[in-house]
């Protein structure tokens, strides 16, 4: 299963260091590289063979790298809308054979994600992502990074229709929670996944008003990842 496909399989070192590479070059404002990296992907899910698991999770990842693109070229409207399709394309297809929480949460937030970028289709694809992050919490209720995608798409839509800061910050700081409770024993290294919940949290406060709980959360995630340039962003901004 992908069940945790966004902590990594630990049995599959080669996609794990291509998601982390994923991470350092959107930090580095760099598309190009990401773009790269998810060909390198695509190419271990092609030449997968029998190992489902591994295509799958390879299909995963490539469509979190668009993602990722979507976000660094947000002004360019065609590119950002054309990697949020590619995003929503690969997903549909990937859970089209196997049913995973995680996949679906993504499909969920890429549909989010587009809403911005189609004028007319925006309602529809609103509450499509509400759908679909709502059945990956019905299918995987424990499991952080469904949680937190479910907590920033409270965040990120809009309050008319149906998104609420506050119920935002429950979810995320929960998810921070589950995140810090699937670190290895003993581990204080951060898994994947527990800074951009903290980035969050401090984007929610400051939504809400609360500069100082929002400077601490924004704190706590750069104490996790020193080279986010969203979190540094965050706090400059506070």
């Amino acid at each position: 299963s992908l069940q945790t496909a966004s902590s990594m399989p630990v049995n599959d070192p080669q996609l794990a260091n291509l998601r982390d590479n994923i991470e350092r070059s959107y930090n580095a404002n760099n598309a190009k590289a990401i773009e790269s990296i998810r060909l390198a992907i695509l190419n271990i899910g092609e030449t997968a063979g029998e190992d489902s698991e591994r295509r799958d999770l390879a299909g995963y990842l490539a469509a979190y790298a668009r993602l990722r693109q979507s976000l660094l070229v947000a002004d360019d409207k065609t590119r950002a809308r054309d990697y949020l399709e590619d995003c929503i394309v690969g997903l549909k297809s990937l859970l089209e054979r196997r049913d995973d929480a995680q996949a679906r949460a993504l499909l969920g937030s890429c549909y989010g994600a587009s809403s911005r970028y189609h004028f007319l289709g925006a309602a529809w694809r609103g509450l499509e992502a509400g759908r679909q992050i709502a059945r990956a919490v019905e299918q995987a209720p424990d499991n952080a990074w469904v949680v937190f995608q479910d907590g920033v798409s409270d965040y990120e839509t809009p309050m008319m229709v149906g998104g609420n800061k506050k119920r935002a910050i429950d979810k995320l700081r929960r998810a921070a929670g589950l995140f810090a409770a699937t670190r290895p024993a003993g581990s204080s290294q951060p898994v994947w996944g527990e800074a951009e919940t903290w980035l969050y949290i401090g984007r929610t406060y400051q939504a809400l008003g609360d500069i100082e709980a929002a400077r601490a959360a924004l704190q706590t995630g750069l104490a996790m990842a020193p080279d986010s340039r969203d979190i540094r962003e965050a706090l400059a901004g506070l």
